[in-house]
This record gives C-alpha cells, sequence and structure tokens, in this order.
C-alpha cells in the first residue's frame, strides 16, 4: 500500500512538474508575444513620423517626437533581447539607419530609414503570427496535459480506493474469521474440549492473543494430566494398600490353621508304624503338600500385594514383572489369558522407583487385557520378557493385534503410562513386530538420578 502510494505519487509530481514546465513557458511565450507586439507598435509610429517627415513641403529634418520614438523602439527591441539575440541586430540596423539621416537629413537618408522601418515591421510582424501560433499550439498541449493528469489522477484514485478497499475488506473479513476461529476454540476450551491447537498465521496482537490461548490450553491439559497422574498414583496406592492389608489378614488367618493342619498331618505320619495303613500315609502326604500350597499362596499374595517403594531404590525387575503378573493371576477376568515370562537373569538391579513402575506395568498389561478380552477369538496369550538394552534394561509386551492406537480410550491410557515413566527417564515405543504380533516396549535407564 505505502509502495503504491509512493509510486503514484511520484509520478503524479512529475507529470505536474511538466505541467509546470508548460506554464513557465506559456508565460515567457505571451512576454514574448507582448514585447513583440510593443516593439512592432514602436516601430509602427516611428514609420508614421517618417512618413510624415517625407511628406513635408520642404526638406525633411528629424524632430525631437522622432528621436524619442526612435528611442523607444530601441528600449523595446532591447527589452526582447533575452527571447532572440537578434532583436538586437534588428534595433543596431535600426539606429545605423537613424545615425545616417541625423549625418545626412537629405531625402535619400529618410527613405533609407524607411526601408529599413518596413522591413523590420515586416519581421516582427512574422514573428508575432509565429509567436502567436507558438502560444496557440503550446495552450492546446497544456490543455491535454491538464486533462491527461486529471484522467490519470482519478484513474489512480479509482484503482487505489479499489485496490485498498479490496484489502480492507479482505483484512477485516480474515479478522473477523480469525476472532470467529478464537472464540469458537475458547468455547471448546471452557467446555473441556481443547483437541488440538489453533493454527496461528497472524503476527499481530490477535496472533499473539492466539498463541496466549493456545499457551493457556496446554497449561491446563499439562495441568489435568498431572491431576489425572496423581490422582491413578493415589488410587493404585489405595488399591494396594488394601490388598495388602487383606493379603496380610488373609495370611495371618490362613497361616495358623495351615500350621496346625501340618502338625496335625506330620503326627500322622510318623505315629503310623509300619505296616501302616499305605492309604492313611498318602493321606497325611496329601494333606502335608496341600498345606504347603495354600501357605505358599499366602506368601506370595503377601508379596506382590506388599507396597512398593514410591521414592528412587534399587529393585529387582524381574521380581517387579512376576509380582504384576500374579497381580494380573488374581483377577477373575484374565485367569483365561496365558502369560508367557521371559526373563533375563543377567538383569543388574535397577535405581527406580517400584511403585512408579508397578502402575505403569500394570496399567499398560490391563489395557492389553481388556483389547483381548473384547475379541474372543482373538488369541489370549501375552509373552512378556526382560531384557539387557545398553546400561538399562528394557521390558517388552508381545500380543495379538488387537489394539487400536487411534481410539481416545486407548491413548489415555498409555499417555497415563508414559507420563509414570517419563520422569524415571523411561521411554515408551508403540510398534509392529510382524503382522501377527503387537508390541509396548518399556526402556529404562541403568539409574533414574537424572530424572
Amino acid at each position: 500500500r505505502l509502495g503504491y502510494l509512493l509510486g503514484a505519487g511520484v509520478y503524479l509530481t512529475q507529470e505536474r512538474g511538466e505541467i509546470l514546465e508548460s506554464m513557465h513557458q506559456m508565460d515567457a511565450l505571451a512576454r514574448h508575444e507582448r514585447g513583440v507586439a510593443l516593439a512592432e507598435a514602436s516601430v509602427g509610429a516611428t514609420l508614421i513620423a517618417v512618413g510624415e517627415g517625407l511628406a513635408e513641403a520642404g526638406p525633411p529634418t528629424p524632430s525631437k517626437e522622432l528621436d524619442l520614438l526612435v528611442d523607444k523602439a530601441g528600449r523595446a527591441f532591447a527589452a526582447l533581447e533575452e527571447f532572440d539575440a537578434r532583436y538586437a541586430s534588428m534595433q543596431r540596423t535600426v539606429a545605423r539607419a537613424y545615425e545616417g539621416l541625423r549625418e545626412d537629413p537629405r531625402r535619400p537618408g529618410w527613405i533609407d530609414l524607411q526601408t529599413v522601418l518596413l522591413r523590420v515591421g515586416d519581421d516582427l510582424e512574422i514573428r508575432r503570427r509565429g509567436l502567436g501560433e507558438e502560444h496557440e499550439a503550446l495552450a492546446l498541449h497544456y490543455q491535454r496535459q491538464f486533462d491527461a493528469v486529471t484522467i490519470e489522477s482519478s484513474a489512480l484514485a479509482a484503482v487505489g480506493l479499489a485496490t485498498f478497499g479490496s484489502l480492507a475488506v479482505w483484512f477485516f473479513a480474515g479478522l473477523a474469521r480469525d476472532i470467529r476461529r478464537l472464540e469458537g476454540h475458547a468455547m471448546q476450551i471452557v467446555r473441556g474440549r481443547r483437541g488440538s491447537a489453533l493454527t496461528v498465521r497472524r503476527r499481530d496482537e490477535l496472533g499473539s492473543l492466539m498463541h496466549a490461548v493456545n499457551r493457556m490450553a496446554h497449561d491446563l491439559d499439562e495441568r489435568e494430566r498431572q491431576i489425572l497422574l496423581e490422582g491413578e498414583r493415589r488410587s493404585h496406592q489405595d488399591k494396594m494398600l488394601a490388598v495388602g492389608a487383606l493379603a496380610a489378614g488373609v495370611a495371618h488367618e490362613v497361616n495358623n490353621p495351615l500350621a496346625v493342619i501340618s502338625g496335625v498331618a506330620q503326627d500322622l505320619r510318623t505315629a503310623v508304624a509300619p505296616p501302616a495303613p499305605e492309604r492313611l500315609a498318602e493321606s497325611a502326604e496329601l494333606i502335608l503338600a496341600q498345606a504347603e500350597r495354600a501357605a505358599q499362596a499366602a506368601r506370595h499374595l503377601a508379596e506382590v500385594a506388599a507396597p512398593q517403594p514410591a521414592d528412587l531404590d534399587w529393585i529387582d525387575l524381574n521380581a517387579l514383572v512376576g509380582n504384576v503378573v500374579r497381580l494380573m493371576g488374581y483377577d477373575r477376568r484374565y485367569r483365561r489369558f496365558q502369560f508367557t515370562v521371559e526373563t533375563d537373569r543377567t538383569l543388574p538391579a535397577l535405581r527406580s522407583s517400584g511403585g512408579a513402575l508397578q502402575q505403569a506395568l500394570l496399567s499398560i498389561v490391563t489395557l492389553v487385557c481388556d483389547a483381548l478380552a473384547a475379541r474372543p477369538q482373538s488369541a489370549s496369550q501375552l509373552r512378556i520378557a526382560t531384557e539387557r538394552e545398553g546400561a538399562g534394561a528394557a521390558i517388552e509386551l508381545g500380543f495379538a493385534p488387537v489394539l487400536d492406537f487411534s481410539q481416545a480410550g486407548v491413548q489415555r491410557s498409555l499417555l497415563l503410562a508414559r507420563a509414570i515413566v517419563e520422569p524415571l527417564r523411561g521411554r515408551l515405543a508403540l510398534g509392529q513386530a510382524d503382522e501377527r504380533t503387537q508390541r509396548i516396549r518399556l526402556s529404562l535407564p541403568d539409574d533414574a538420578e537424572g530424572a
């Protein structure tokens, strides 16, 4: 816009300068024409005086009036010298003829002066007519220039008005559209449906406001994620505390009767002397075996339900994976699933948060089991493996391709798991091992101190 205004201004200034130049030429031409007319009048008056002198009866003598007329004609010629140097030559010709007359006032001198004045008068008339024609041509050119500048100015004004009007309409239409977009996005934020960030294509105050709204939405998302994560952590801790308390009570209540049963079975086994009935001995052995199985189950329940440390501590990753699998096995919904656990016995102890890792693994395994349960035709096998990864370790979960990573529920669970392990410098990778197997891989560093 500024370039257009500058260009139009320069162009119109140039055209205006040409018009001013034409005006100056017309003014100079008018002054020239007036000077020629004055000189022609002076020469004509002098010529009349010379004619009167020749008409006298006696010998003509130069009069004082003639002196004044010749002098006036000389001044008129002198005033025209600025336009053409040949006027000085005319003045000198008249002056020489008059000087000759004054030196010899006889009739031939008068005739000579009359001849010179006639020739000069004719020359001045020719010049005056030429100047008149030139003046008319210049006036016509000036009128054409003025009309052209008027038309061009009107055209430039119309083009500028149309262009700037169109730009203004386009600008305000875009402004109104972006304001409506911002208003709609703000309403979505208020309703809790933030989704993707608002696209910003402006670099003005409205663009800054859009960036601020996007930052506000991101901060709200991050705050809600932290609140959700903290709620999930507390819920998990509360659940594990309740399960731990229940497991401790069950172990206490079960272990005491089991101890009595084991003691009675041992007494039966040792009290029956040979040749005691073989069936009684077998029953005693069966009682001991089942009592040991129940005691082992109670111990396992107490172990897996024991609260994991929330702070950084040295943990056995293989044992943690085993506890998670046993916890899933206690849930009636997942008893039909087959868990294949492959642990790397050479894994070193990792410094991390056992509680956070257990919560993340339970969330991932529960997500996969729910997806498998929703598709009964899918294979109900899950493979969980631990292995070294550089200086750290990794846990990989393989299963049938049942997860749709585009679903909001799946994304929410995976984002929650990722939010849990990211403070521990853990990385969660999703992928397809082959056409029949999906995998989720959790990579952990050898030390989470830098988290």
